[in-house]
């Protein structure tokens, strides 16, 4: 039972991160009403507006409130805070930018907590949309930002031998030619174990941890942990994201998914810091 509900901290803790990465840009420049910000911003639907209305006017929430009255929403609705929310701001607190951004944290997820975690799953999932505006509104040419270079995603699953060996039967000439369709990488995605997304040179460093047998045969109707590393064309959006969902998500309509290698683990040490499903 325990296990169960550590897992479950721990799915709850990478959702509300999710959702504060999706969210902060939108309101990093927002001096009142954060927390009535957020609450709309994941009820942003039009059949979802009066709900957000409804939900703050139930508990009072102004939409000129201070960060401190926003705060104080946190001493109401969590019991030792500080204890409740550690491992998420521990998560945060590496990339400070903002000395007000713990607090906007705390806020983030008291809105997580009111709108439910059904909301905030579709939320993330949902896609966002470009800015639109009229040619007023937008930035001269010479002020644009440039689209980021694309960069090659080492995606790095461990996943049971059975999947491998069903992917490999499911196609007549198995993994030769080692590219895989979208809906194969995501079937890979849903049976990982455990799992990371980075560049390249850092996927190298981290299997360096691991103890792979490759020449050892992958075992039919087993168990049997795998490592399997797929290098994905222009998966910039996918690097550093520790959301199966997400990963899925940004996988880019284009380019090539080429695995690199898949073998069978001895063990599990070195695991340490992938993501843990």
């Amino acid at each position: 039972m325990r296990m169960k509900i550590q897992v479950a901290n721990e799915h709850l803790e990478r959702l509300y991160k999710d959702v504060f990465d999706q969210v902060y840009p939108l309101i990093v420049n927002q001096k009142n009403g954060v927390l009535y910000k957020v609450i709309h911003i994941l009820l942003e639907s039009e059949q979802s507006k009066s709900k957000a209305d409804e939900l703050c006017t139930r508990f009072g929430i102004k939409d000129d409130a201070s960060l401190e009255d926003d705060r104080d929403y946190i001493d109401f609705l969590i019991p030792q805070p500080k204890l409740f929310l550690h491992p998420f701001n521990d998560n945060l607190l590496q990339n400070v930018i903002n000395p007000d951004m713990v607090k906007i944290a705390w806020i983030v997820i008291i809105a997580c907590i009111l709108v439910g975690v059904a909301v905030c799953i579709q939320y993330i999932r949902k896609p966002k949309q470009e800015p639109t505006g009229n040619a007023r509104n937008q930035k001269p040419d010479s002020l644009q930002v440039l689209p980021p270079e694309p960069i090659t995603a080492a995606l790095c699953l461990v996943v049971p031998a059975s999947v491998i060996i069903d992917l490999k039967d499911k196609h007549p000439n198995g993994f030769t030619d080692n590219r895989l369709e979208t809906s194969d990488l995501k079937t890979l995605i849903d049976n990982a174990s455990y799992f990371l997304c980075t560049d390249v040179n850092k996927a190298n460093s981290k299997e360096q941890f691991l103890e792979i047998m490759p020449n050892e045969d992958i075992p039919t109707n087993s168990n049997r942990e795998v490592y399997i590393i797929i290098h994905i064309n222009q998966g910039q959006e996918m690097i550093d994201k520790e959301s199966p969902y997400i990963l899925k998500r940004n996988l880019p309509n284009y380019g090539q998914r080429i695995i690199q290698q898949y073998a069978c683990l001895r063990n599990l040490s070195g695991l340490e810091n992938f993501n843990r499903i």
